[in-house]
């Protein structure tokens, strides 16, 4: 366990009644849901809506007298290895004990929900250059996670329940967004058939060409996940994302969502950013082959180099299921509203529709075959 002295967390309070603030995507901006409050970020810059450290200002309609909150870090004193990542910090607002892991940025206690932002997991290298802020809200990520249900008989009961619903949760997960010059050099066979024939004989003319291309492509913002702990391919399901609505990095953005900072370096995804343009170049230099009858022996021999990277954080809406020892995750674009998710199926479920239909086919084919029988006769 490392020594956490000096640790600092943030809650952001309402400035009318000291509860809770968290950002709302959909609004665009910072809600209360005790007295339902609405603050732009400008409104929040004046009127400085934070409790840090250990202590908070009371609202204005208090005693006027300044209120102590512990909001301590506590040693992990546990002796197993494996545990040795956790954190321990105590919520303001109930008191209760809420443990993190070294990645965790922002969180929230599951006791009274009251929203947690760590700093200091965001400084230094850690430190993004942007967040694109949420668009939706947990109510349409429920929605989009029904209609994703809706139809599909061989679900496990319950699957849809209203408390599976309310674990639905909002993540900011790290991202690498990566500027690369891919230099090509392709090479491939190219055939243009000619066919003619005469009284006696039909004839093919094959006629072989050499196609050599080459010279640089440049891709800007590639978005590869930089957190071990989220699925390559469903992150990358959710593309696209709106670059272009970027803000600069506010910590305050992150309140009411969890957030992670990255556990991947740039140099760690290199081959996966490779992976995922290589067959992007070789379609590009291969484009305008049409009038080729057949193109085949390619070969598209590439360099690859990326000297910027930008490290931010989008919006997602997740909720991972177990069933039956494995996991299944739905995940949301916290901006567009992009769907991709995995869905259970109930074993039991499907043998009994296999049954079904298997007797509806034998009865249809019964049915079929006494009328055809009939009609003979």
């Amino acid at each position: 366990m490392k020594e956490g002295a000096g640790m600092e967390a943030i809650t952001f309070l309402c400035p009318g009644c000291g509860a809770y603030l968290r950002y709302d995507g959909g609004r665009e901006k910072w809600v209360c849901d005790y007295c339902d409050s609405e603050f732009t970020k400008e409104e929040l810059e004046q009127r400085g809506a934070a409790v840090e450290d250990s202590s908070y200002e009371v609202s204005p309609g208090d005693s006027g007298e300044q209120g102590k909150l512990e909001f301590e870090f506590q040693e992990n004193i546990t002796e197993q290895e494996e545990d040795a990542h956790l954190r321990a910090y105590h919520c303001p607002s109930c008191g209760a004990e809420i443990i993190t892991d070294d990645v965790t940025a922002a969180t929230f206690c599951v006791f009274c929900q009251n929203p947690t932002v760590l700093p200091q997991k965001f400084s230094g290298k850690y430190h993004p250059s942007a967040v694109v802020p949420f668009e939706t809200d947990k109510k349409q990520a429920q929605e989009a996670f029904l209609k994703l249900c809706e139809g599909k008989k061989l679900l496990p009961d319950g699957f849809t329940e209203e408390q599976r619903l309310e674990k639905i949760t909002g993540i900011y997960v790290p991202f690498w967004l990566f500027d690369c010059s891919a230099d090509f050099d392709y090479h491939a066979t190219g055939e243009i058939h000619t066919i003619w024939s005469d009284s006696r004989f039909h004839y093919t003319k094959i006629d072989l060409f050499h196609i050599h291309r080459a010279g640089t492509m440049d891709f800007a913002q590639i978005p590869l996940d930089a957190s071990e702990k989220m699925q390559d391919d469903l992150m990358d399901a959710l593309e696209p994302f709106d670059f272009s609505k970027a803000q600069p990095f506010d910590i305050r953005y992150l309140s009411g969502y969890l957030a992670e900072k990255y556990t991947y370096e740039p140099k760690d995804l290199y081959e996966r950013m490779t992976n995922r343009i290589s067959p992007g170049v070789q379609r590009q230099a291969g484009q305008n082959s049409g009038r080729y009858h057949s193109v085949h022996s390619i070969r598209c021999d590439t360099k690859f180099k990326s000297e910027k990277q930008d490290y931010l954080l989008l919006p997602v809406w997740m909720l991972m299921s177990r069933y039956k020892d494995q996991n299944y995750l739905f995940a949301m674009n916290g901006q567009t509203g992009k769907i991709v998710g995995q869905l259970p199926i109930d074993s039991g479920k499907s043998v009994k529709w296999f049954f079904l239909i298997f007797l509806i086919s034998l009865v249809i084919t019964g049915i079929l075959a006494f009328l055809v029988g009939g009609v003979l006769l």
